[in-house]
């Protein structure tokens, strides 16, 4: 057989198996999957709860998945920027998008982009609660929350706390707690989140309600003085830190969420091919250990139990970021 012949041949066959693939049912597509490594994107900066969370569950997951799960960051537009690559790969199972707390207010930041992720996104599973931590420079006089409110009321305006962008947890418990407390602090969003903690660290910023993920290693470093934790108890990672509640501040209560979700359309088989994995993965004892050492509540659930907790978690954080005034940056 000739060398033109022999390409010819291969171009046919390869042809052929595209064609008969197209034309496999949904349910014998599912039974195969996952046939290749599956992509996690993350729709925020290394280090933020989603991708520490993401990065300490895709390597279980991978175990039971047969196949690599590796995690890209895509940062950037409340985490649009990730959801708009999600959306542009197949509704196949090998593109699946970290959701977070924060990508809930994306409608109220971008408005003119009709933008609804219950529609858009199949739940997957729930991977991890995570807390926000009051802190401030080690250097700082302020020690609790209630000096804070002091301070802020004796100089309006003149403190300032950060964030990793408008709408983000850390910014939207800063503004929950100057509703609360009648005082006027200066927000300074960020456009990457390591800046924002560099310029804590430095003192270039008096507070922030950082993620107790990110805030552990440099509290227990001695850089960071925590003065509460937003969780209704306190954090195992730190039981000394009391709860805002326990300081007088009635409901204040703030937990963001991370979950794994798909493209709508998405087949039933293969969104619960990947739950089942992510549940296993979150019930191995080193991982469920690995994530309480950095604050991190995993909770394990299926993609219906998910849907629910989304619709419900989507009204809180629409309402707190109405109740801010979020725009985009």
């Amino acid at each position: 057989m000739t060398e033109p012949t022999k390409r010819s041949l291969c171009a046919a066959l390869m042809a052929a198996a595209a064609l008969l693939a197209g034309l496999l049912p949904a349910g014998a597509a599912a039974q195969a999957y996952p046939s290749r490594p599956v992509r996690l994107i993350v729709p925020w900066a290394p280090g933020t709860p989603a991708d520490v969370a993401g990065r300490v569950v895709a390597e279980r997951m991978a175990g039971g998945l047969g196949q690599t799960v590796f995690v890209e960051n895509r940062p950037g537009a409340a985490g649009t920027v990730g959801l708009g690559e999600v959306l542009r790969q197949p509704a196949d199972g090998y593109t699946v998008y970290m959701l977070s707390s924060a990508s809930l207010v994306a409608p109220l930041l971008f408005p003119s982009q009709s933008l609804d992720l219950l529609k858009s996104l199949e739940p997957v599973g729930m991977t991890a609660w995570s807390y926000n931590v009051l802190v401030a420079p080690a250097a700082s006089a302020l020690g609790s929350p209630r000096e804070l409110e002091a301070a802020a009321k004796a100089r309006p305006g003149t403190l300032s706390f950060g964030s990793g962008g408008n709408g983000t947890p850390a910014h939207l418990a800063g503004a929950l707690f100057a509703q609360q407390t009648g005082s006027q602090l200066t927000h300074v969003p960020y456009n990457q989140f390591p800046m924002a903690v560099g310029d804590l660290l430095a003192g270039r910023l008096d507070t922030m309600f950082l993620t107790a993920s990110a805030a552990l290693p440099q509290i227990q470093a001695g850089k960071l003085r925590a003065l509460a934790v937003t969780g209704a108890q306190r954090l195992p990672a730190l039981p000394a830190v009391p709860t805002m509640i326990e300081q007088g501040y009635a409901g204040f209560e703030l937990r963001s969420f991370d979950g794994m979700t798909v493209r709508s359309g998405t087949p039933r088989e293969i969104v619960e091919r990947l739950g089942d994995a992510l549940a296993k993965a979150l019930a191995a004892p080193e991982v469920r250990e690995r994530l309480a050492t950095l604050a991190l509540e995993p909770e394990p659930m299926t993609p219906a139990r998910f849907r629910t907790v989304l619709a419900a978690e989507s009204d809180k954080w629409l309402r707190l970021g109405r109740n801010a005034g979020i725009k985009a940056d």
